[in-house]
């Protein structure tokens, strides 16, 4: 069975562990067998040098580069906040990498940005995004 990787791009600055970390998990037992989710938060460092943040860039650029899909997650709440300059920047790599890209936010105002609004499938419940990503990715043997 060929393993595809999904990028699970989302808001981490000024996030606490849980909401960093439970809808990427949340994800990945949603997925079939074999996609894997890659967490961008793996290896980052609560260093403020610039050469850690450099360092944080890099890594996520080439998980973007390599992944077969991104999948965007971009809640309403999270985005009052304070916006996901991050995840932006990681929908807007993986659109001039031609790499498909689910968006799920439960905020309309994502949804009608002229940027995040061409660049891939949209939905507002996490279930559906990866619903979507499984039929997309998934072997088809183990859709059946």
């Amino acid at each position: 069975m060929r393993k595809k990787y999904v990028y699970l791009a989302g808001p981490i600055e000024g996030c606490n562990d849980d909401e960093i970390n439970e809808w990427r998990d949340y994800a990945k037992r949603e997925f079939v067998d074999n996609i894997i989710g890659i967490n961008p938060y793996r290896a980052e460092s609560n260093s403020d040098l610039p050469e850690s943040k450099k360092r944080v860039v890099m890594k996520n650029y080439m998980d973007v580069t390599s992944c077969d899909l991104i999948l965007a997650y971009l809640p309403k709440q999270m985005n009052d906040r304070r916006p996901s300059y991050g995840t932006v920047c990681e929908i807007a790599w993986g659109y001039s990498l031609q790499k498909p890209i689910v968006i799920v936010s439960d905020d309309e105002e994502v949804h009608k940005h002229p940027l995040l609004y061409t660049a891939g499938a949209h939905f507002t419940d996490l279930y559906d995004g990866a619903d979507y990503i499984n039929v997309l990715l998934g072997e088809y043997d183990a859709l059946h």
